[in-house]
């Protein structure tokens, strides 16, 4: 079962992605270690959110997605710091500056989102339960393996529902 905006986003991806999965590479943490320590250094007042499969360390498109939780209000105090670090945003909104890059020859993604975001919550949430959960890890981890090669629709659907199912969204 997928909730009505899972439904919606689903038909944003492009018919023809296709899922890409790949074994966990131990160096995407290291990578994405480094970017935090960054952030950390040259933008502190952020809270960082490193979640996905990378952070689980276990099969996924070995990207690094990376949260830093603040409130819209602040995003023009932080912006400018960010953007010294990652060049301009792929995305801006009044809820969300999004950038995209390539750092260690892996795929980053770093929001800047809001703390108070029921999506990111339902997420932080996610990933605190898979990874405190071994079993339910695993379960996750050979859902995406199963996936790999089909839509990016179908992987994402696949996840949804998995997802759902850990969080009782029905």
């Amino acid at each position: 079962m997928l909730t009505a905006d899972q439904e919606k986003y689903l038909f944003t991806i492009p018919e023809d992605k296709i899922a890409d999965i790949k074994a966990f590479d131990a160096k995407v943490r290291i990578v994405a270690e480094d970017i935090i320590k960054e952030i950390e250094r040259d933008v502190p007042g952020l809270e960082i959110f490193f979640g996905g499969a990378s952070a689980l360390g276990i099969a996924g498109q070995n990207d690094i997605d990376i949260n830093l939780l603040g409130n819209p209000d602040e995003y023009e105090k932080f912006t400018p710091s960010l953007i010294g670090l990652f060049g301009e945003p792929a995305k801006t909104s009044p809820t969300l500056v999004k950038w995209e890059l390539v750092r260690g020859g892996f795929d980053v993604e770093l929001y800047l989102t809001d703390r108070n975001s029921p999506v990111l919550q339902e997420q932080i949430k996610t990933f605190e339960i898979l990874h405190s959960n071994p079993e339910l890890k695993n379960e996750y981890e050979k859902i995406k393996i199963s996936a790999n090669g089909l839509s990016f629709r179908e992987y994402m659907k696949r996840k949804y529902e998995f997802f759902n199912k850990i969080l009782n969204i029905e």
